[in-house]
């Protein structure tokens, strides 16, 4: 029953965010439609971010399935999902106040999955950990820095990401 009334909890917050601003949504607006208590709400959440947090952080999960043989492009492309998925609501938190969830997000998870492909790729290379760490880091910020201007745009996503991503991924590689 627990992971039932938070998942609900969860879901209604992403259908009031395909709505509405994060920063016009509140605990009792959940409550209402998700026809539980405040006690309940706060027995799970501490607070509305808590709960974007929390989506974020399990739809990543879910997505994020490494396998041997996948590409860069594959990998991120699961991980990424979770925006295009719920596209309306994280421009919804992107054009908040609360920008920097949505940047922290993406930055995480971008520098976690090109950290892993760099070090997968610069086996046969004479690198040292700080080129690993620069070449993480430049790549990082440049797939967030379209990311996030794919989002302020409104531009589709999944296509400049193909795009950019293979392209880039093939470079990397070379």
């Amino acid at each position: 029953m627990a992971k039932f009334t938070k998942k609900a909890i969860m879901d209604c917050f992403l259908n009031m965010l395909k709505r509405k601003n994060i920063d016009r949504v509140t605990v009792t607006d959940i409550c209402e439609e998700c026809g539980i208590n405040r006690n309940t709400f706060y027995y799970y959440f501490s607070d509305i971010y808590d709960v974007l947090d929390s989506v974020l952080i399990e739809e990543t999960e879910k997505n994020i399935d490494i396998t041997e043989d996948a590409t860069f492009y594959e990998t991120y492309s699961k991980a990424a999902s979770v925006i295009i998925e719920y596209r309306a609501a994280v421009i919804h938190v992107y054009n908040s106040r609360n920008r920097d969830i949505i940047e922290k997000y993406l930055h995480n998870t971008t520098e976690y999955l090109v950290g892993l492909f760099v070090k997968k790729y610069s086996k046969d290379h004479k690198l040292t950990e700080d080129d690993r760490e620069y070449i993480t880091s430049f790549y990082s910020y440049s797939i967030v820095g379209i990311v996030s201007r794919c989002i302020e745009c409104r531009h589709m996503i999944k296509i400049l990401l193909s795009v950019f991503l293979n392209h880039l991924m093939q470079r990397l590689i070379q």
